[in-house]
């Protein structure tokens, strides 16, 4: 059992350091690749999106391995997940990322020996937790497009009015706005000038932010449009206006309920901080927890209860518009 055990903390040590590796080397690409965006982003504003619309679609840099990878019933998914994010990670990089955690998992719970329960518990968190940090990102990239849209539809508005047409309004935003608005309305831009239907585009830009409402109004809108014919420009400087006035409102609310956030959060940590006093103070007493059966039952049932009641809190505290 201990020269498994070796051997296990072993091979999670070297799997940990290749991690660490490889982290190191996406950071420096990252960085080199960000100052090469810039630089064609300066020179053509639109064909700087067309990077990111080729990295939306890598599996892996490897044939075998992405031929491999396609094949999993997970792949489709994550692939989508990665696109919404705009990550640079592949499906290869965050499939290995996650197998990496739940050994590491594993094995910390194998030394801690704490169990079955617990080990397959920490396991399961190490594998969902790259999942988890894309969802993170997908849904702050989705913000960070609410907060930029309405400035980028009065810049479609003013487009238009100056006598542009449609879609040449999504050039003049993807040149002048910022990402991640800019790099949205660029792959349109840049998907109807290949040849696909702007309606088919625009229905695209909001499959890469799902949950965005603000977008879908726009996408709406401007399908509706299309259709029945109108002022496109009074109808996009309207949803501007109630874009910004509902995230005045919004704000106003965060305010008024940053007390009780608050103390939803204190209230959250409160079990784990106790927990830590405890095994500080008397250790025997719940070290029982770590070496006893019955005591691995127990702090599992304690560990969904405390879930259970986190997700409660939240949603007592969070305030839907």
């Amino acid at each position: 059992m201990r020269e498994m055990l070796a051997f296990l903390s072993a091979v999670a040590f070297v799997a940990l350091l290749e991690g660490a590796r490889q982290l190191y080397r996406f950071t420096v690409e990252k960085k080199k690749e960000e100052l090469r965006r810039r630089l064609r982003a300066i020179a053509d504003p639109v064909a700087a999106a067309e990077g990111t619309l080729l990295r939306a679609g890598r599996v892996a840099r490897n044939p075998a391995v992405a031929a491999f990878l396609k094949r999993l019933p997970f792949t489709a998914r994550l692939e989508q997940l990665i696109e919404q994010a705009d990550s640079q990670f592949s499906v290869a990089q965050v499939s290995a990322w996650s197998a990496m955690l739940a050994a590491a998992g594993a094995v910390l719970a194998g030394w801690l020996r704490m169990g079955l329960g617990l080990g397959g518990l920490l396991s399961a968190a190490g594998l969902a937790l790259p999942t988890l940090l894309l969802v993170v990102a997908r849904d702050r990239r989705s913000n960070r497009l609410s907060e930029q849209l309405p400035e980028a539809l009065d810049m479609m508005a003013r487009s238009l009015r100056a006598g542009h047409a449609f879609t040449s309004a999504f050039e003049v935003v993807a040149t002048e706005m910022p990402e991640p608005v800019a790099v949205e309305f660029a792959r349109a831009f840049e998907s109807q000038r290949l040849g696909l239907p702007v309606e088919q585009a625009i229905v695209q830009m909001t499959e890469r932010a799902p949950g965005n409402r603000d977008l879908r109004i726009f996408a709406v809108s401007a399908l509706i449009q299309k259709e029945t014919g109108g002022n496109l420009a009074e109808i996009l400087g309207s949803i501007a206006e109630t874009i910004r006035a509902r995230y005045r409102f919004y704000s106003k609310l965060s305010a008024l309920t940053a007390e009780g956030r608050a103390s939803g959060a204190i209230l959250g940590m409160l079990p784990i901080l106790m927990a830590l006093v405890l095994r500080i103070m008397n250790p025997a007493y719940m070290g029982r927890l770590v070496s006893d059966p019955l005591g691995h039952m127990i702090m599992l049932f304690a560990a969904l209860s405390w879930l259970v009641g986190v997700a409660w809190l939240y949603s007592l505290t969070k305030v839907d518009l």
